[in-house]
C-alpha cells in the first residue's frame, strides 16, 4: 500500500492481495484520522458485504467469489466506544457488469485500489440505538 497526505485528503494505492478494510484501519493509525470520508474505485475478489435487517437487528452477509470491479466505494471513519470506526458500502460489478451492492466487510485487492479520505477534524462519536440494534451518529451539542 502506498499512501500520501496533502492537507485534509489521504490519497491510498492498493496493492494486489491487500484487504480494503484493514489498509483503511491502517491507513488511519498512520495519520491518526479521527474522522473523514472515503471514497474508491478498484478491482477486488474474495469478498462480503450486506444488507441490515432491522427486525431481526442484524446484516444478511453474502459471499462472492471471483473477480468484481470496485465501481464506487463510500463510506466515512467516525468514533465507536473511543475507536475509530469504518462505515463503508459498495457497488460492484461482475464480468458481465452486473452490478450488486451492500455494506462492506471485506474484500481483497486483485489489480490495484485507488482510494482517497478526505479528512475532517470534528469528531463523531457513535452511540448504540436499542430501538434499531446499530451504533448510530450522536450530536450531544445538537438540538433535536
Amino acid at each position: 500500500m502506498i499512501s500520501h497526505k496533502n492537507n485534509d485528503i489521504v490519497y491510498v494505492r492498493m496493492e494486489k492481495g491487500e484487504e480494503i478494510m484493514d489498509s483503511i484501519y491502517k491507513i488511519i493509525n498512520k495519520y491518526d484520522i479521527v474522522s473523514g470520508w472515503i471514497n474508491g474505485i478498484g478491482a477486488m475478489e474474495n469478498i462480503r458485504i450486506g444488507s441490515y435487517d432491522i427486525s431481526k437487528k442484524d446484516y444478511h452477509e453474502v459471499d462472492f467469489k471471483g473477480d468484481y470491479e470496485l465501481t464506487s466505494l463510500i463510506g466515512n471513519i467516525t468514533q465507536k466506544e473511543g475507536n475509530p470506526f469504518v462505515h463503508a458500502h459498495i457497488t460492484m460489478s461482475d464480468q458481465e457488469c452486473r452490478a450488486f451492492g451492500g455494506h462492506l466487510f471485506y474484500a481483497t485487492i486483485t489489480a490495484t485500489g485507488e482510494f482517497y479520505i478526505n479528512v475532517t477534524k470534528n469528531l463523531i462519536d457513535r452511540k448504540l440505538d436499542e430501538n434499531i440494534g446499530l451504533y448510530l451518529w450522536k450530536f450531544d451539542h445538537c438540538e433535536i
